[in-house]
C-alpha cells in the first residue's frame, strides 16, 4: 500500500512510518516546512491557510492523520485552546476536502482522536458507543471526529481512533515521568482512584496496520489496552519497576492550581475505556498488562 501520514515528526507518526515501511509499504508524509518538501516522499501543506500540495494524494491507498498540537503541554489559555482546536479541525477538513475532490480517492482514512472525548466517568466502563462529554475535550473530540462527516457518503472508509495514553520511553507521558520516578519523586495525583486508559506505542502501530486492512471496521475505535488501571496502580507499578518508592501524594486542588483546566482534564479525570471493537475484530494486544509493559519499555 501507499500511505499518506501526517504528523510524521511526532511520537506516533514517526513510529507508524517506520512500522509501515518495515512491512513493505510506501509511506509519504506532509510537512509545514516548504523547504523540506521534495514532492516525492514529503509534501508541503499548511492546514491553517488551506494549502495542500496537489500531488500529495496521488496514488495513495490510505491516509493516517495524526496532526494536532499537544494537549498536555502548557496551561489551557484561550489562545492555547484555540490552537488545539484549529490544529485538529483545519487539518482534518483540508484532507477531507482533498479526498472529496480527488479523481481516485484513498480507500480509507484513519483520523486521530482521544478517549478524553468521554470526559470524567468514574468507574463506568466505556465503550465506543458511550456518550461523549460536553466539556472542552469532549467538544473538541466531537468536532474533530465530526470533521470526517462529509466522507460518510463517499467511498472512503473512515475511522476515528480514540487513543489512551500512549506509552513509550522515547516520548510522551512515560518519557516525562521516568526521570522523576527514578529520582524517587514519583507521586499519586489526586485520590489516585481515577482510571488510566493506556496503550503501548507498539500496539498502536500494529493497531493502525490492522485497521488499514480490515474493511469491516469504521467509525470510532478505542485504542487502549483491555486492562486500564487506577492511577495509584499506574504510579506504584512504575515506581516498583524503577526500584524506587512513591512517598508523595499531590492533592487534587494542588494539581488544579499548578496545571489549571489542563491538569483537571488530563491528570485527574477518570476514563475506564474498553477496546471493544478491536477485541471483537480479533486484534491481539502484545502489551495488555501494565507491569510487563513497563518492564519491557524501561529494561528491555
Amino acid at each position: 500500500m501507499k500511505i499518506l501520514i501526517t504528523g510524521v515528526s511526532g511520537l506516533i507518526g514517526s513510529a507508524t512510518q517506520t512500522h509501515f515501511k518495515r512491512r513493505g509499504h510506501q509511506v509519504v508524509g506532509l510537512t509545514r516546512d516548504s523547504t523540506a518538501a521534495d514532492n516525492r516522499s514529503l509534501f508541503h501543506w499548511d492546514p491553517l491557510s488551506g494549502n495542500l500540495a496537489p500531488k500529495a494524494l496521488s496514488g495513495v491507498d490510505g491516509v493516517i492523520n495524526l496532526a494536532g498540537e499537544n494537549i498536555a503541554e502548557g496551561r489551557w489559555t484561550e489562545r492555547k485552546k484555540n490552537s488545539l482546536v484549529q490544529s485538529r479541525i483545519k487539518s482534518t477538513e483540508l484532507l477531507v476536502k482533498a479526498i472529496l475532490s480527488s479523481s481516485s480517492p484513498p480507500s480509507w482514512m484513519i483520523n486521530a482522536s482521544a478517549v478524553g472525548i468521554y470526559g470524567d466517568r468514574g468507574d463506568e466502563i466505556i465503550h465506543e458507543s458511550s456518550t461523549t462529554a460536553k466539556d472542552f475535550l469532549g467538544n473538541l473530540g466531537s468536532d474533530w471526529e465530526g470533521a470526517l462527516g462529509p466522507l460518510s457518503s463517499s467511498s472512503t472508509r473512515t475511522i476515528s481512533l480514540r487513543f489512551g495514553i500512549v506509552l513509550s520511553k522515547n516520548g510522551g507521558a512515560l518519557k516525562k515521568m521516568l526521570p522523576i520516578f527514578k529520582l524517587g519523586g514519583g507521586a499519586i495525583l489526586g485520590s489516585g482512584k481515577q482510571w488510566v486508559s493506556w496503550v503501548s506505542l507498539d500496539d498502536v502501530t500494529r493497531c493502525l496496520e490492522m485497521l488499514a486492512t480490515n474493511t469491516n471496521l469504521s467509525g470510532p475505535v478505542n485504542c487502549t489496552s483491555p486492562h486500564p488501571v487506577r492511577f495509584t496502580t499506574f504510579a506504584k507499578t512504575l515506581a516498583r519497576v524503577v526500584r524506587r518508592p512513591v512517598f508523595f501524594r499531590i492533592p487534587s486542588i494542588a494539581v488544579r492550581i499548578l496545571f489549571g483546566e489542563m491538569g483537571n482534564a488530563t491528570l485527574l479525570s477518570s476514563c475506564r475505556a474498553n477496546p471493544a471493537k478491536l477485541m471483537e475484530s480479533g486484534f491481539t494486544f502484545e502489551d495488555p498488562l501494565i507491569e510487563p509493559t513497563f518492564r519491557r519499555l524501561i529494561n528491555g
